[in-house]
């Protein structure tokens, strides 16, 4: 069953309120402030990536791709320190971090698990536990790869049930 999906006008304000924070912010020289509205803005990217490219081929496609290449390339992180005020990384309490394409992708998978009409109560967390683990880690884990699964194992059926119809 196909959900409406969620509306834009809310998510482009959101990454135009990220985008002008997160601008803001760095031009004051306050990056880690600026962490908070760079999650935002990549967050909404994420969604809007869902809503542009909503084919339910693209589902589950777009994970497997994704995870090959990672595999394959055997990326799995950072492998250097981030310098302070990395515009591709967002700094966290305790000296942790996250790439932002990571949070782009979780919230890309958690758009889709919505408007696909998979099961949310199961891969909401699924994607949230993957993002805590990869930013406890430092990145120095599979992520996209590892949010690939959380998005496509538990709604496994009902992708290939979206597929044939």
């Amino acid at each position: 069953m196909r959900r409406r999906p969620l509306a834009l006008v809310p998510v482009v304000l959101a990454a135009l309120a990220g985008g002008l924070l997160t601008g803001t912010l760095d031009a004051g020289g306050l990056q880690l402030g600026a962490t908070p509205a760079e999650a935002l803005l990549a967050a909404a990217g994420g969604v809007l990536f869902a809503r542009v490219f909503s084919a339910a081929a693209l589902v589950l496609a777009v994970p497997v791709l994704l995870a090959g290449l990672e595999l394959a390339t055997g990326a799995g992180g950072p492998t250097s320190p981030a310098a302070g005020g990395d515009a591709l990384t967002l700094g966290l309490p305790g000296g942790h971090r996250l790439e932002l394409l990571v949070v782009v992708w979780a919230a890309a998978y958690a758009a889709w698990a919505h408007d696909a009409g998979l099961r949310r109560g199961v891969t909401w967390p699924a994607l949230a536990a993957v993002l805590l683990a990869v930013a406890a880690r430092d990145g120095n884990l599979p992520a996209v790869t590892l949010l690939g699964v959380a998005l496509v194992a538990p709604n496994l059926d009902r992708l290939a049930a979206g597929l044939r119809a």
